[in-house]
C-alpha cells in the first residue's frame, strides 16, 4: 500500500466516524433508538471509564457521548464491552416516550 491509499484510507475512516457522530446525535434528539440501544447505554452506565458532565454520560477512552454512540449500529465499545452490528441485521428502531 503506497502513501497516497494510506492518506486515502485515513480520511475515508475520518469522513465515516464523522457520519456516525451526526446519525447518533440526530437520533439522540429525535429520540429514535434501536432494540440494542438501552442495553448499550446500561453497560457504559456500570462502567468505571464513563464520566458525566452535566448529567450526560460520556466514555472517558473514545470520548464519545454514549447516548448518541449506542444507537449507532456500526459502533463499538473501545473496550469490548458491546459489539458494533452488521448493517444487515435489521434491528426495531423504538421511539422514546416523551411525554
Amino acid at each position: 500500500m503506497g502513501c497516497c491509499d494510506k492518506n486515502k484510507s485515513a480520511v475515508v475512516s475520518i469522513a465515516t466516524k464523522a457520519k456516525h457522530i451526526v446519525q447518533g446525535n440526530v437520533r439522540a434528539l429525535l429520540g429514535v433508538k434501536y432494540e440494542f440501544t438501552d442495553d448499550r447505554i446500561r453497560v457504559c452506565q456500570a462502567c468505571k471509564l464513563r464520566y458525566e458532565i452535566v448529567r450526560s454520560l460520556w466514555c472517558s477512552i473514545c470520548k464519545c457521548f454514549v447516548p448518541a454512540k449506542a444507537r449507532v449500529e456500526a459502533e463499538d465499545c473501545p473496550k469490548g464491552k458491546w459489539p458494533a452490528r452488521k448493517s444487515s441485521q435489521k434491528e426495531n428502531i423504538l421511539r422514546d416516550e416523551k411525554k
